[in-house]
């Protein structure tokens, strides 16, 4: 069986079947927060990272990417981080930080790819809440935090 692969089409089979097609980021769109917040909230909360972006066509994803410092102040206490897109939750990361001792702060990975079908402008945000205690977001009396969000449109 052959398997023709072009910038155009993606992956074609012999039969003219196409497996894959072509992505393209479209654009990119990016913003760093270092504002020091707290909260005792056992609700999620807005951290401040938030960034907007308008999709080009209805059919691209969104792949977000987010850089975050989060900790918790009390000992045995977890926080919790969710992903918004507008005023929906659209991926939840549970027990991001975990404290067993005074200021547990984690540099945290999160990454979606998001289907928002929509050519609006489109605001993504980060928010937190702590099971207990207390938690921090971009704690500078720890470190010199920052904490980024990016998004890439990506058409295919």
């Amino acid at each position: 069986m052959s398997v023709v692969i072009n910038g155009t089409n993606g992956v074609t089979f012999n039969d003219g079947t196409i497996q894959a097609t072509k992505a393209r980021v479209v654009q990119v769109v990016s913003a760093v927060n270092s504002t020091f917040v707290t909260t005792t909230s056992s609700s999620f909360v807005d951290t401040g990272l938030t960034l907007n972006i308008t999709p080009t066509a209805t059919s691209s994803k969104i792949l977000i990417i987010i850089s975050a410092s989060i900790g918790n102040t009390s000992g045995g206490a977890n926080t919790s981080a969710v992903i918004v897109r507008d005023s929906t939750e659209i991926e939840t990361f549970s027990r991001v930080a975990f404290n067993s001792s005074n200021h547990s702060d984690v540099q945290n990975s999160f990454v979606f790819l998001d289907t928002p079908s929509t050519t609006s402008a489109t605001t993504y945000k980060l928010q937190y809440k702590t099971d207990n205690g207390n938690a921090r977001f971009n704690d500078n009396s720890v470190a010199d935090p920052a904490s980024t969000i990016t998004l890439m449109e990506v058409a295919g």
